[in-house]
């Protein structure tokens, strides 16, 4: 499964780059969010993704959410992606991470 990324944050912050000034997450959303890269570039697919039912795996249902997947980074916050398709492989292309309850 390959990665890509719609936000140059979540792109570099996925790469352990350092930033300066207040961070956009908590530290925990941080360290989750690391953890779930680090896990999606395991899978060799979604179907991988799905098996692990802690990710909560969904299609989104929201209207703005059209075409949209999303896994738990913990209880408030989410990963948002789009999944595309190569000659043969899934690719996730992620947008955002959503404070669900917000």
């Amino acid at each position: 499964m390959e990665i890509h990324f719609r936000d140059e944050y979540l792109e570099e912050l996925a790469e352990n780059k350092k930033f300066t000034g207040k961070p956009k997450f908590p530290e925990e959303v941080v360290i989750a969010y690391k953890k779930r890269i680090f896990q999606v570039k395991g899978a060799k697919g979604t179907q991988d993704l799905r098996q692990i039912k802690s990710l909560h795996f969904e299609k989104l249902k929201e209207k703005k959410f059209k075409d949209k997947y999303s896994i738990r980074l913990n209880k408030a916050y989410r990963l948002i992606f789009e999944i595309g398709k190569d000659d043969r492989l899934e690719i996730m292309i992620i947008e955002e991470i959503n404070n669900h309850y917000a």
